[in-house]
């Protein structure tokens, strides 16, 4: 992906994103919808793997590479977010593998937002595999069904709707990421046929406070609103984010730096304390903490996991001869 392909309305609501995950975890009264920011992540997910892969994978880019290429960017800071967990928290040293915890509640009860990361993957997959290569009809009926699948459990109850961080529900983490996903990835075919000049607006800068309100509206009062916003609302703040950029881009750029390392490493550093204002302290240093992650440790190993990754491997013949 080149530099005139970067979206830095999208980074910056990554990041938003990310940091209204983190105060959900902090404490619910905080933050009570910031659950909804991962179903951002996913839509924003299927939108930049069509962006990214869609062209190359028609173009015979092989599931190897593109797996490899995936995990240079996903692992580096999975590690450190499953170290953190086992350091501080002890548990099931399988999450280094992203394999779930089968003898607990949650999937991942050390660091439970990697059930995300899991679903990622395997969504990531999905479309190396068989959604890159549906045509557009065929990609809106899975979007459709799943879409139905999902208002179902949310609006069915009973609350508390985990769908996907704990084993009870875990089965409904397959609609909820395949719609999100699906519409990103459909977002990005109708942006690239319509090709639309993007442009700077002030009024862009409602963005963020659009997600920020999407993910304040949260609890078992509000099933139809976490209906509506993860089907419509976040899907069509993606869609704004592909025709507007926000001014300050800088600023953006940097908040979609500090998004991932935050997401990977918050729960496991949150949990060490239990009263709010602790937890709240402990969120504010670790924005910037993000930020040093994401310089100095996870830009620079998964560049270089990415060179090491690209090598070609030597032939049996080549090997023997050196």
């Amino acid at each position: 992906m080149n530099q005139t392909d970067r979206f830095i309305a999208l980074d910056g609501l990554r990041g938003i994103a990310a940091i209204a995950v983190m105060l959900f975890h902090v404490s619910r009264a905080s933050m009570p919808g910031g659950y909804l920011a991962v179903d951002f992540f996913f839509c924003l997910s299927g939108f930049v793997m069509a962006l990214a892969f869609g062209d190359r994978l028609a173009q015979g880019l092989s599931f190897r590479s593109f797996a490899k290429a995936r995990f240079a960017r996903l692992y580096p800071m999975m590690l450190v977010g499953g170290l953190l967990g086992i350091l501080l928290h002890g548990g099931n040293p399988n999450i280094l593998l992203l394999v779930p915890d089968i003898m607990s509640d949650g999937l991942f009860p050390t660091n439970p937002p990697f059930w995300s990361l899991l679903a990622e993957v395997l969504a990531n997959a999905a479309f190396a595999l068989v959604l890159a290569g549906l045509s557009t009809r065929r990609l809106v009926a899975v979007a459709a069904v799943s879409g139905a699948l999902l208002a179902y459990a949310i609006l069915s109850g009973p609350w508390p709707r985990e769908l996907g961080s704990h084993w009870v529900g875990a089965g409904w983490a397959v609609p909820r990421t395949l719609y999100s996903f699906t519409m990103g990835m459909l977002l990005y075919r109708w942006h690239a046929q319509a090709a639309p000049v993007r442009r700077s607006a002030k009024l862009a800068l409602a963005m963020p406070l659009v997600l920020l309100g999407a993910s304040w509206f949260g609890g078992a009062e509000h099933a139809l609103w976490d209906t509506l916003a993860i089907l419509v609302v976040l899907p069509a703040l993606v869609w704004v984010g592909t025709r507007y950029e926000m001014p300050f881009p800088r600023f953006w750029q940097r908040m979609g730096a500090l998004s991932y390392p935050l997401y990977c490493i918050h729960v496991p550093l949150i949990a060490l304390a239990d009263d709010v204002p602790t937890r709240l302290a402990i969120a504010a240093l670790l924005v910037p903490a993000a930020l040093a992650l994401d310089a100095l440790y996870d830009r620079p190993v998964r560049s270089w996991l990415a060179r090491r990754l690209a090598r070609p491997r030597p032939s049996l013949a080549e090997a023997a001869a050196t």
